[in-house]
């Protein structure tokens, strides 16, 4: 054995790794944690893990990318059947969970969701906007009326704008 083979053995020994390089390609297809992609020769490669490591863990973060979007892979083994996502050109959706919270950036529809396993942002808001609508106060005279139009035009104003940013979970 040469000496450059034998140098390269040692340090798959040392390193515990059999270096690979990454492969460019374009996302056709996102299902789930996997992908499609059709490689830069014509080559179409399915079940492209979107993560390395798939676990059953209460902690993980998802990119998926967007459909035609240009990503970089790299195999865990070396062959075409163990590929994973690396490099995401166009998010499409970002998904970070750990323990119960779970935060989502989703470009499909533009909004966002914060959530646990008691509530969301979107319901806070959505109570929040009803007790306003209901809003009374004691006066001397009693209890006041419900807001007038004009802040009842406002909260709707509210209402509308956090619907248009938050997702219901």
């Amino acid at each position: 054995m040469d000496k450059v083979a034998e140098l390269r053995n040692k340090m798959r020994q040392v390193v515990g790794a059999t270096p690979n390089l990454s492969i460019s390609g374009t996302v056709t297809e996102v299902t789930g944690e996997t992908c499609t992609v059709q490689l830069l020769g014509g080559l179409k490669v399915t079940d492209v893990k979107l993560k390395s490591v798939v676990s059953e863990a209460d902690q993980e973060l998802l990119i998926v990318p967007a459909d035609n979007s240009k990503v970089l892979l790299i195999s865990a083994d070396g062959t075409l059947r163990n590929l994973y996502v690396i490099k995401v050109d166009q998010v499409q959706q970002w998904i970070l969970k750990t323990g119960s919270l779970q935060i989502q950036f989703d470009g499909s529809d533009n909004k966002v969701l914060v959530k646990n396993e008691q509530t969301g942002l979107y319901e806070l808001f959505d109570l929040l906007v009803e007790l306003l609508k209901q809003f009374k106060v004691y006066t001397p005279t009693g209890p006041s009326g419900t807001p007038l139009p004009d802040t009842i035009l406002s909260i709707e104003q509210v209402e509308t704008k956090f619907k248009q940013l938050l997702k219901e979970s």
